[in-house]
């Protein structure tokens, strides 16, 4: 099983270095010295003193976070794999923002009038009834109801 220091463990289980320096010293946990005068803890010993770690996350699991590659994190193979899903996720994305770029050219400009009941031109000038009947082009409310009318009469 591999050793953590007091910090790796501390941040595995969530609990304090004070913590751990006390369990260590008290006997509830037991650890060792190594040469350069770091604490040492088995990952097994640390699993009988506290159970499994929160989120079953042992000390050879990456974080979440670090999916990204920045050098010097890995070796060279994990390295080249971390590159390659990362590439892959990119392209996917690329192909999902071309498609939704194609579908956007698809749809009618947002000054075009989508029904050829409405002027979108919003004229300035005032016509009367007879003018605005002549061109078939609605320039009010009133007249959009006028005609829902007329039509339900059959007029």
């Amino acid at each position: 099983m591999p050793e953590l220091n007091v910090s790796e463990a501390a941040r595995l289980y969530g609990k304090s270095r004070m913590t751990l320096h006390r369990h260590c010293r008290s006997g509830r946990v037991t650890s060792r010295v190594s040469d350069d005068g770091k604490r040492l803890i088995d990952f097994s010993e640390l699993i009988r003193a506290y159970g499994e770690p929160p989120h079953s996350v042992t000390p050879d699991t990456p974080s979440a976070g670090s999916q990204r590659y920045t050098h010097g994190d890995t070796p060279s193979s994990e390295r080249d794999d971390v590159l390659l899903r990362e590439l892959q996720a990119l392209r996917e994305q690329v192909a999902q923002l071309q498609e939704e770029v194609r579908d956007l050219k698809r749809l009618p400009a947002p000054n075009q009038a989508t029904s050829s009941h409405l002027d979108t031109s919003h004229e300035t000038t005032l016509k009367t009834p007879s003018e605005k009947k002549q061109k078939g082009k609605i320039t009010g409310f009133g007249e959009i109801l006028k005609n829902m009318d007329d039509r339900s009469h059959g007029v």
